[in-house]
């Protein structure tokens, strides 16, 4: 009988913990089949949760995206950003999830001084040769083909620049020491004259359309000039001047939320945020170092700018907005210099495979045992997030490459199979075979005690 009284304690206690919740009260029991001996060890699991954007940031990731579903990772879209090298007819493509660059079918001709970049939003990339020449040609991104187009109306030289006003036409300066300003009507494959600008446009000289109707442009030159054209009434407005003179390097980007942001070239490291709505001018993080002519940016969705530094030199950097920071990407594949160019292509389709690491976590206890895994998803057809975890009493790093990783399955929750030690990790790969689809991953959350 007193062997069937411990069976009912010890069934209710089992139903007891189980209600608490896996992973959250855990217990163990001994029997000795002695009242004096009976013995019950009972311990609360401490639970480490990943859950917003700045949490999943806090790790590793590798062709995912923290930034385009709030608080969620997916697969990175497979996006590039097109370069003119400048001083050559080089022309490349950065692939933005595998942070590499490739070379494409080059230009035409040798690209110089004035040399510019429009995407159109659906498949063409256009492209101003300037070097003190008319040239002008459309890139098909599908193709790797160039083809050349009607010549611009002049001579292209320094402070050349371009910027598609998503409605079918392409606006170019001059650049080359004149006021000069024109569209292209892609359409019909012609150009016509515009407005000229307020003064004369020279190395510095750049372009960014904001979305609204507006192109906003350097003079460059060694000045501080910075306008506003109108797009509907074909009319210039003076705005705020840039914070110092802007030369050669100079360049800007809208970053689709109402800010501009730009380099001052010059051989300088100033960066600024132009405020559209308050038309002022920020100062913010500095470049990694100083940009020259082939300087040049593109904004590329989530916060991010890439930045050719030129001068001379492989630097590629790309610029977080929302942490006011740089970072080194993969270096180009030769010197940029003068007539150096960027445009940003997205795209709607996703990579098929990509990683995200959480940072490494600290128990602070030798041999903690790691007591469950549980993960949130969304998972499309096609789709799919297996998991792998690891742990260590020794210290090791968030992209630690020998410590073994532990598959453990792509069913949440993960109960059993899990490794002890004070430091522990996960590892989530999202996977798809439809690359118009992306696995979400929403919330992890890992027990141990």
């Amino acid at each position: 009988m007193r062997g069937m009284r411990w069976l009912v304690v010890v069934f209710t206690l089992g139903l007891a913990l189980f209600a608490g919740g896996i992973g959250e009260v855990a217990g163990s029991f001994t029997d000795s089949e002695s009242s004096l001996a009976n013995s019950f060890q009972a311990w609360t699991s401490t639970q480490w949760v990943q859950t917003t954007r700045a949490d999943f940031e806090a790790g590793i990731a590798s062709q995912t995206d923290t930034r385009s579903s709030t608080d969620n990772v997916v697969l990175a879209r497979d996006s590039h950003v097109y370069a003119l090298r400048g001083g050559s007819a080089n022309f490349w493509v950065y692939g933005v999830p595998g942070d590499s660059w490739t070379s494409m079918t080059g230009t035409p001709n040798v690209v110089g001084m004035g040399g510019a970049l429009a995407y159109d939003g659906v498949r063409y990339v256009y492209a101003l040769r300037g070097n003190n020449r008319r040239t002008f040609w459309r890139y098909d991104t599908v193709s790797d083909i160039w083809a050349t187009l009607a010549n611009a109306p002049a001579n292209v030289g320094a402070g050349g620049a371009l910027a598609y006003d998503s409605s079918g036409y392409v606006y170019a300066m001059r650049g080359n020491g004149t006021n000069a300003f024109w569209r292209y009507d892609i359409a019909n494959n012609s150009w016509g004259t515009r407005a000229n600008t307020p003064a004369n446009v020279a190395d510095g000289g750049a372009l960014a359309f904001d979305g609204a109707g507006y192109i906003y442009a350097f003079r460059g030159n060694n000045r501080t000039n910075f306008w506003r054209y109108n797009t509907v009434s074909n009319s210039w407005t003076a705005m705020a001047n840039a914070p110092a003179r802007v030369r050669a390097g100079g360049a800007l980007a809208f970053d689709a939320s109402g800010y501009i942001y730009a380099l001052r070239g010059n051989n300088q490291i100033a960066f600024w945020q132009y405020d559209i709505g308050n038309n002022t001018w920020a100062a913010m993080a500095n470049a990694p170092a100083r940009v020259g002519a082939g300087g040049a940016l593109a904004y590329a969705g989530s916060g991010y700018i890439y930045a050719f530094r030129g001068n001379g030199t492989t630097d590629f950097w790309r610029y977080d907005a929302l942490g006011d920071s740089w970072i080194h990407v993969a270096n180009t594949l030769a010197n940029v210099t003068g007539g150096g160019a960027l445009a940003f292509v997205d795209t709607t389709t996703y990579v098929n495979s990509g990683t995200v690491a959480s940072q490494v976590r600290d128990t602070g206890a030798a041999g903690a045992r790691w007591d469950a895994l549980f993960w949130d998803e969304t998972i499309p057809a096609s789709t799919d997030i297996p998991f792998e975890v690891r742990a260590s009493d020794t210290l090791f790093t968030a992209d630690n490459a020998t410590l073994t990783w532990i598959p453990v399955g792509g069913t949440s929750p993960v109960t059993s199979g899990l490794p002890s030690g004070r430091y522990m990790q996960w590892r989530a790969t999202l996977t798809t075979l439809d690359i118009t689809m992306t696995p979400v991953l929403e919330e992890v959350r890992v027990y141990h005690y």
